[in-house]
């Protein structure tokens, strides 16, 4: 993968504890864990230097640092409270100028569309954030900040309880800073419908999505025509 205008790194946050449906990480997609299924959509990026996984340093999330290192992707581990830090230390010792923020429960985001949000981001030059919620469909969303932005943030103490958790919560206050908001493709379905994975019916409409796609690395578009053609249900 190849750096864009400076080191721009993907960070996908996981932990393996959740309170709607534990162990949600670890629950096989395609014969794999969830985590891992994520994770191998979103290589051979082009505009990312470098995929890691930033999940809590408690011995609950040992199996999982373990695994997904063991599947050769860079492992940051840091506060389970504090996941704006997370993401603050781990673009640190990365060396990551922009990161995008990816979430584990996001199965079906892949590669291509995150090099796609990355083309159309210009580069953060007039923004402070490019965000695709609010227009692409929940679950196939990522967020790209400067590294620098939330460091200082987070360094001056500006950031309330729920924006540490949230991480980029802070970046939407009215008025406070430059937000780009990128629009999906004009053929993709509506931004109603989710595609998350957060509860037991959550996973069981993914996979029957990705059983009836027959490939794990089947396109988000193709995924979404899936639905659209009323292929299943999610």
């Amino acid at each position: 993968m190849t750096d864009r205008a400076g080191r721009t790194g993907v960070i996908v946050a996981a932990r393996t504890d959740s309170s709607r449906l534990p162990g949600k990480a670890l629950l096989p997609l395609a014969g794999v864990p969830s985590i891992l299924f994520l994770l191998r959509r979103l290589q051979g990026m082009k505009h990312a230097a470098a995929v890691i996984l930033a999940t809590t340093d408690r011995a609950v999330d040992n199996r999982l640092a373990d695994m997904v290192s063991m599947e050769g992707v860079p492992v940051f581990r840091g506060a389970c409270d504090d996941v704006a830090g997370r993401y603050v230390d781990a673009a640190t010792a990365f060396g990551f100028d922009r990161v995008v923020r990816v979430t584990g429960d996001c199965p079906l985001l892949d590669g291509a569309t995150i090099d796609e949000c990355l083309d159309r981001s210009g580069g953060l030059e007039d923004c402070d954030l490019a965000t695709t919620k609010g227009s692409y469909p929940v679950g196939i969303d990522c967020e790209i900040y400067p590294a620098d932005r939330l460091a200082a943030l987070h360094r001056q103490g500006r950031l309330s309880p729920e924006e540490r958790e949230h991480v980029t919560l802070h970046f939407y206050r009215p008025g406070a800073f430059r937000i780009r908001q990128l629009q999906r493709p004009p053929e993709w379905t509506s931004p109603e419908r989710a595609l998350t994975l957060d509860t037991p019916a959550d996973y069981d409409a993914l996979s029957r999505l990705i059983n009836r796609a027959g490939r794990p690395d089947t396109p988000v578009p193709d995924l979404l025509a899936i639905l659209d053609a009323g292929g299943t249900t999610a």
